[in-house]
């Protein structure tokens, strides 16, 4: 049997060790999104000098307006292609806490059965009442999993329809843009 102060010395472990688990997950979801701001910062920077040295070659109206036509399609797409990119990086790293807190209810709910196993164990008198609160217990465990899955599903679902239906209006914006300057 296990002393009182070897359960919290565990207890102690395993909450630092999900400390650190969230802190990572953190950390990490930051650092995509940093990288990624870098990588927007060159493209950019890129982008801006090749639209100076076109900009700088223009010799008339005409060239002004067919310039103008090339340069906001591609800018609509990165557009969009960053758009989903910051999407699925949030996305990840919700989905990695949202795995986090489930398997720390897990813990939980499996403690608490445990505990619930002790109590009766040493209680037969209220078995029976203690058999009813194991079982609310599962059940609600059970029927959180099932709504958590649900959720997740739909709210997935939605945000993937939402930046689909963004792209679609952002591109049609675009070509009708692009013919009205014509």
């Amino acid at each position: 049997m296990t002393t009182p102060q070897q359960q919290f010395s565990e207890l102690s472990q395993a909450n630092l060790e999900k400390t650190i688990r969230l802190t990572n997950i953190a950390i990490s979801g930051a650092e995509r999104l940093f990288n990624l701001q870098l990588e927007i910062a060159r493209d950019l920077l890129a982008e801006n000098a090749a639209t100076a040295k076109s900009l700088a070659a223009v010799k008339n109206v005409q060239d002004l307006v067919e310039l103008q036509k090339t340069l906001s399609q591609p800018s609509v797409t990165k557009t969009m292609a960053v758009a989903r990119t910051v999407y699925e990086t949030a996305s990840a790293t919700q989905n990695e806490l949202n795995k986090l807190v489930e398997e720390q209810l897990i813990d939980f709910n499996k403690n608490l059965l445990a505990s619930l196993d002790t109590a009766i164990a040493q209680v037969p008198a209220s078995s029976a009442a203690m058999s009813v609160i194991k079982n609310a217990v599962e059940s609600a465990t059970n029927a959180y999993g099932t709504v958590t899955k649900t959720t997740q599903r739909i709210a997935s679902e939605l945000a993937e329809a939402t930046v689909t239906a963004v792209e679609t209006s952002g591109k049609a914006a675009t070509k009708s843009t692009t013919r009205k300057s014509s």
